[in-house]
């Protein structure tokens, strides 16, 4: 089952054959059916995060036109509780790179919110794998396989040679995308997703044919698609930003406890609204005679854990790693991680500064973050969780209305409190007793929570 490789037809061949061999033995041999479906599942799921690791190296930047489209939440896909708008995609803009290794080739910080898109496709594949396979196949039984097992540690190995030969060697990071690095995988593991609800009626034989069948056509399709690129053919960044050459005259720096706080809580809400996938993964485990215990520790507990850590760090990113400038007449972001100017407005195009009332954390920590609109320009910009935001309001010239927060609705607020805490203790309690009842409502109920604490906290807001 070798990974895609344009270099020659003869390579393209050996590529089929490996991927025919696997299925010519169930047919003719009497090899294990199961086994080989298993082990497909398993590559198809490891190649998305290693594609997300792929994407971190990427040069050329995501498309800059989509990314400067002004965004319009909505509340189905904000990220935030209350009106403003600072999430991942302006670290989607983020200037600069960051070498770790000098034997590799520099990350980027831009392309971390990829990264978090493709571990959630990878949860999302582990869920419906487990969930359609344990229809026909033992899957814990079958992972605890010693050539399963095996087989697992070589594609891993396998993964990185490929990544270290094609995608370093050959320099194709210097000409690729995140997110057509990522696409790729994706496209490939949806695809045999489609293809596997229809072909399950054959049991483990029909969930290998798909698999084989899928496989071979996307390697088909690399081969037939594959060009020679020239690595110094349109190298791409973000364009740089101009800003005045003179030290500054005042530095604010956001608050790190309010950062670290922040990116937290986006983490622990990415992580519970992932609850639906949790829930089918674990039913497809608990269906496959896994132990509830080991069940529930891996569908509620690394994978929500791999989610929002990855949020968290999406947002400490974004936000922790910068330093607000006054230079000249000129407001500056400047990134200290990658050592780059990441924005610049002169004082005079500063339209408005509103306060983001809806921030829960610059409430509770008493910082303040500021939401910045030009005359020209479509995007806004944001001076995130200060803690010295009166001197950042002279020092940068903002025409805020005021920097206090309005009342909270107190009411609203115990109410979604006291009814939070007895969601999650029912779910606690509900555990020993009666194990599935608690995973659908852990599953069901965790997402519904959190847009029922959004709209909450949007009725606990003083009216504008």
């Amino acid at each position: 089952m070798a990974s895609p490789s344009n270099g020659s037809s003869t390579v393209f061949l050996v590529t089929v054959a490996a991927n025919v061999v696997p299925l010519v033995g169930v047919l003719h041999l009497g090899w294990s059916a199961q086994t080989f479906a298993v082990v497909y599942a398993i590559e198809l799921v490891v190649a998305v995060p290693f594609a997300g690791l792929k994407a971190l190296f990427a040069r050329r930047p995501p498309d800059y036109d989509e990314l400067e489209r002004p965004r319009r939440d909505t509340p189905l896909n904000s990220d935030e509780l209350g009106e403003s708008s600072v999430g991942s995609s302006d670290l989607k803009r983020r200037r600069g790179s960051v070498t770790v290794v000098d034997s590799l080739p520099p990350i980027y910080p831009r392309n971390v919110p990829f990264v978090l898109q493709a571990v959630g496709t990878a949860v999302t594949l582990v869920g419906v794998f487990l969930f359609t396979l344990s229809r026909f196949i033992n899957v814990p039984a079958t992972l605890a396989d010693p050539i399963v097992a095996a087989s697992a540690v070589s594609l891993v190995v396998s993964q990185v040679g490929l990544v270290s030969r094609e995608y370093f060697g050959e320099r194709r990071y210097r000409t690729s995308t995140p997110r057509k690095v990522i696409s790729s995988a994706k496209n490939e593991a949806f695809v045999a997703v489609v293809v596997l609800w229809f072909a399950a009626v054959g049991g483990p034989t029909g969930a290998l044919v798909a698999f084989v069948m899928v496989k071979l056509f996307m390697e088909w399709r690399s081969y037939r698609d594959g060009v020679a690129v020239d690595p110094d053919e349109g190298l791409g960044t973000l364009p740089p930003v101009a800003a005045p050459d003179v030290p500054p005259t005042a530095e604010v720096r956001p608050d790190r406890c309010a950062v670290h706080a922040t990116a937290l809580w986006r983490g622990v809400k990415s992580a519970v609204s992932g609850g639906p996938v949790y829930l089918v993964a674990w039913v497809g485990l608990t269906a496959g005679s896994a132990g509830g215990v080991a069940a529930t520790v891996v569908c509620f507990g690394f994978l929500p854990a791999a989610i929002g850590g990855l949020k968290t760090v999406e947002y400490v990113l974004t936000h922790g790693t910068l330093v607000y400038q006054r230079r000249d007449d000129a407001v500056v972001a400047y990134d200290d991680l990658t050592e780059a100017v990441q924005w610049v407005i002169p004082v005079d195009d500063v339209r408005d500064a509103e306060l983001c009332e809806g921030e829960f954390v610059d409430r509770a920590y008493d910082t303040r973050t500021f939401s910045l609109t030009t005359f020209v320009g479509e995007h806004e910009r944001s001076v995130a969780h200060l803690r010295e935001y009166d001197r950042a309001v002279e020092a940068f010239e903002l025409p805020v209305e005021t920097t206090v927060f309005g009342p909270l609705d107190r009411r609203v607020v115990g109410a979604a409190a006291a009814v939070g805490a007895c969601g999650v203790a029912a779910v606690v309690g509900l555990a020993s007793s009666a194990p599935t009842v608690a995973a659908v409502a852990a599953g069901f109920g965790g997402p519904f929570g959190v847009v029922a604490l959004r709209s909450a906290w949007q009725w606990a807001l003083p009216a504008a």
